[in-house]
C-alpha cells in the first residue's frame, strides 16, 4: 500500500471498525474470497488514481475482497457501464452519470449541474447532508444498480485553439462538452458536442473541433491536449463529479462487512481524487506553461453571467424528465439559494 492510501485508510478505520462490529461475517463467509471486475472512465495512465479504493477493499477485508481494475472502454464502451452492472457483465464501475442520463434522467443532476455546485466541500455536503445520495440510490435501484457514491475527481475547464473572453469569443468555437454543458452551451448559441476523450486530440489538431472540455490541468495533461489547445479558461465550468455503481444483485448477495466495507472505501477514493487533483491542478498548469507555452485566461463575467442564466434554464428542462430529475433539481436550487449562488 501507497504512503497516500495508508493515510487515507487511516482517516475511515475507526469508521469503519464500528460499522463491522454490527457486520461480521461467519466462519464460512470469512474464508471465501470475492472477486470483482471494476472498470472506470481514466485511461490507462490514470488508473493509479483508483488504488485507493483496491487497496482498501483488499486490506478492510483481510484479503476477502479483490477488486480487478479496467481502463476506459476496455470491457465495455464508456457509455454502456451503467447498462453492464445492470446485466452483470462489470460488478462496479467508475463512471458519470451524464453517459446515461436518458435511462435514468436523475443522471443528469449527479456530475452536477453547470454553475450550480461550485465546490468540493458543496459536492460532498449535497451527497452526504441534504439526502441527494439516498435520491440517488432510489433511482439507480430501479436499474438494478447500486449507487456506492459520488467521485469528485476534478474540475471541467475550457480549452482551445485560441482565447476566449467574451460571448462572441465563444460562440465562434466548435467544442467537446459532456452533454449537460454542451446542452447549456446549445442555448447560447455555442456548438458544442459529445465526442469519446480519445478522439479529441486529432479532431482539434485536424480542425474538425476548436477546443474542448474536460477536467483540470492533471486530466488535460495526460491527453495531451495542451499541445493543441494552449488557452486554459477559468472559472471551472463545475465540479467534475463521477460516481462508483455496482450491480445491485451483486452487491445485495455479498456479506454485510464487505458491503460496508465497499461503501467505505468508496468514501476514501472520493477524498483522495478531491485533494490528489487539487493538490496538481497549479502545479500541472505551470508545467504546462513552461513546456508548452499554455495561458491562462479569465472569462469576463458578462460571459460567465450568460452561461449561468442558460445554465438555469437547462435545469428547468432537467426537472421536467421525471420525479427523480424535479426533486433533485428542487434540492439542489434550495441549496444553491442557501449559500447565496442563486438569488
Amino acid at each position: 500500500m501507497t504512503k497516500r492510501s495508508r493515510f487515507f485508510f487511516t482517516i475511515l478505520a475507526s469508521l469503519l471498525t464500528i460499522g463491522l462490529m454490527f457486520a461480521a461475517p461467519s466462519m464460512a463467509e470469512k474464508k471465501k474470497v470475492y472477486r470483482l471486475r471494476m472498470q472506470i472512465l481514466f485511461g490507462p495512465d490514470m488508473m493509479w488514481q483508483y488504488q485507493p479504493f483496491i487497496d482498501f477493499c483488499r486490506d478492510a477485508s483481510d484479503g476477502r475482497l479483490i477488486i480487478q481494475p479496467f481502463s476506459g472502454g476496455q470491457l465495455v464502451p464508456d457509455d454502456q457501464m451503467m447498462q453492464a452492472c445492470s446485466t452483470g457483465t462489470l460488478d462496479i464501475a467508475g463512471g458519470a452519470g451524464g453517459y446515461w442520463s436518458n435511462a435514468i434522467p436523475l443522471a443528469a443532476t449527479e456530475g452536477v449541474l453547470p454553475f450550480a455546485l461550485r465546490t468540493i466541500t458543496d459536492v460532498n455536503t449535497f451527497y452526504y447532508q441534504r439526502g441527494y445520495l439516498e435520491l440517488c440510490r432510489e433511482a439507480y435501484a430501479e436499474h438494478g444498480v447500486y449507487y456506492l457514491g459520488p467521485q469528485m475527481v476534478d474540475f471541467a475547464y475550457l480549452m482551445a485553439k485560441t482565447p476566449v473572453k467574451t460571448v462572441d469569443d465563444l460562440k465562434k468555437l466548435k467544442l467537446r462538452a459532456v452533454p449537460n454543458i454542451g446542452k447549456v452551451l446549445g442555448k447560447l448559441g455555442v456548438s458544442a458536442q459529445y465526442f469519446p476523450a480519445g478522439e479529441v486530440y486529432l479532431m482539434i489538431s485536424s480542425g474538425q473541433l476548436d477546443g474542448v472540455i474536460y477536467g483540470g490541468s492533471v486530466a488535460a495533461e495526460s491527453m495531451s491536449f495542451q499541445e493543441v489547445a494552449p488557452y486554459y479558461m477559468t472559472p471551472s465550468f463545475n465540479p467534475a463529479n463521477q460516481n462508483l455503481i455496482m450491480s445491485l444483485k451483486k452487491f445485495n448477495s455479498l456479506p454485510k462487512d464487505l458491503q460496508t466495507i465497499l461503501e467505505m472505501a468508496t468514501q476514501v477514493e472520493n477524498m483522495f481524487l478531491q485533494t490528489v487533483n487539487w493538490n496538481l491542478e497549479f502545479a500541472k498548469r505551470r508545467s504546462m506553461m513552461e513546456k508548452n507555452g499554455l495561458k491562462v485566461v479569465e472569462m469576463d463575467k458578462a460571459l460567465i453571467d450568460a452561461m449561468a442564466e442558460k445554465a438555469r434554464e437547462f435545469y428547468k428542462d432537467v426537472a421536467g424528465q421525471g420525479p427523480y430529475a424535479k426533486k433533485a433539481v428542487e434540492m439542489m436550487e434550495d441549496y444553491m439559494r442557501e449559500v447565496g449562488y442563486l438569488k
